[in-house]
């Protein structure tokens, strides 16, 4: 699925030193869909019970042994709860991923006289914002994987139909850290793609050529799955939730008592303490809201230690 593939729409790639024409027929624009398609839908066959498991630790918080112990609990009909909407999701934005990064920089190459760099960067950015188009499916899917909402619908179309209720943004819970996480994967994803296969040992034949698409595939995926972990955790704990959650416990860190008088000051409750739940703009605002909490706190504390010493 090299781009480079992309500037020619000839019936067989004929340049390159890892020349593997003899193997491989273009069968037109649609090849890079059809593999993107099929890379999906055997991924996500074989690695759901590992990705439920981080789904687990990032929506909790908690450790490998623990998340394992919940899916054990939740018992092996329910270790593939779940499965379709990542199924559906994944083999579209795959496919639309390295289809349209394919067609995107043969379009910009021939219309636009830029830097290969940016022609690239551009591509593999329009084809992340095409695929948070998606984002529902994750929503979805996120609901099915949280044991918390096992006993409020059993399938994706009940699923889909506990939000239509909230209205079509509720759909699109968590379409900020999607974009940015999407965007970022794919330039990083087609930017370093090609530098880190120029320098695996070159290859002659079909099957070494394979093993070097599946090394830099790995090293690619361990990457940006541990760069992209921190916005995977903020758009699970978003979209774990169904609506907007009132909290009328004080979250981590912050002191009861506090919490207590903020709320006589802020009626609002759900904009009281910015958390994941609620969304991503509040989660970045967390720290500051709560350090004003504090100083405010401490400027109550100065004016009863003042009253005190003026009897």
């Amino acid at each position: 699925m090299d781009s480079e593939a992309c500037n020619k729409r000839s019936p067989i790639i004929t340049s390159s030193n890892q020349d593997i024409s003899p193997h491989i027929t273009d069968v037109g624009g649609i090849k890079h869909y059809l593999c993107g398609c099929g890379a999906a839908f055997s991924t996500v066959a074989i690695t759901f019970p590992i990705q439920k498991v981080l789904f687990r630790q990032q929506l909790y918080g908690i450790k490998i042994k623990d998340a394992v112990l919940q899916l054990r609990r939740d018992g092996f009909q329910n270790l593939y709860r779940g499965s379709l909407p990542p199924l559906m999701q994944k083999t579209t934005s795959l496919a639309l991923m390295f289809g349209l990064y394919g067609d995107l920089s043969y379009f910009l190459r021939k219309h636009i006289h830029s830097p290969d760099v940016a022609t690239r960067s551009m591509a593999a950015l329009l084809a992340g914002a095409t695929e948070a188009v998606f984002t529902p499916l994750e929503r979805v899917q996120t609901l099915l994987q949280d044991h918390k909402h096992h006993d409020k619908f059993t399938n994706t179309y009940q699923a889909f139909k506990a939000l239509k209720c909230h209205g079509i943004g509720e759909y699109y819970r968590g379409l900020i850290p999607v974009l940015f996480r999407n965007g970022f994967s794919n330039v990083l994803f087609f930017g370093l793609r090609g530098p880190i296969k120029e320098h695996l040992p070159t290859a002659t034949t079909y099957s070494t050529h394979l093993v070097n698409d599946f090394i830099c595939g790995g090293l690619l995926g361990a990457m940006l799955g541990i760069l992209s972990f921190p916005i995977n955790v903020v758009k699970a704990r978003m979209q774990s939730q169904i609506g907007q959650t009132a909290f009328t416990e004080p979250p981590a860190g912050v002191d009861p008592i506090i919490w207590e008088q903020a709320k006589v000051d802020n009626p609002e409750s759900e904009k009281l303490i910015p958390v994941p739940m609620v969304g991503f703009k509040e989660l970045l605002r967390r720290l500051k809201v709560q350090d004003q909490m504090t100083k405010q706190h401490q400027t109550r504390l100065d004016i009863i230690f003042e009253d005190i010493g003026e009897l």
